[in-house]
């Protein structure tokens, strides 16, 4: 396969990838609405490119690793208290 070849699945996976992203997050969303979440910013910095975790991401994080749990719930952000003022 030459190099154009090689870009187009390049591309293609790029694609496919996105796709899968943008299906997986909604019914997360959904869940943190009810907390204040109005978009993906309410965990992340940058919802663009590499994602970044704000303060809230991280505490997320941290939650998952001390419930054991395979994946975070935003149920849990009803025992989320903000550290210092400003965070978001």
């Amino acid at each position: 396969m030459g190099r154009a070849g090689q870009r187009r699945e390049c591309q293609v996976g790029a694609v496919v990838l996105l796709a899968l992203q943008s299906v997986a997050y909604p019914p997360f969303m959904a869940k943190a609405r009810k907390f204040g979440a109005k978009d993906c910013r309410f965990c992340l910095v940058n919802v663009e490119g590499r994602a970044l975790n704000n303060t809230r991401g991280n505490w997320l994080i941290e939650e998952k690793a001390r419930r054991k749990a395979d994946a975070v719930d935003p149920e849990w952000f009803a025992n989320y208290k903000l550290a210092k003022k400003g965070n978001k």
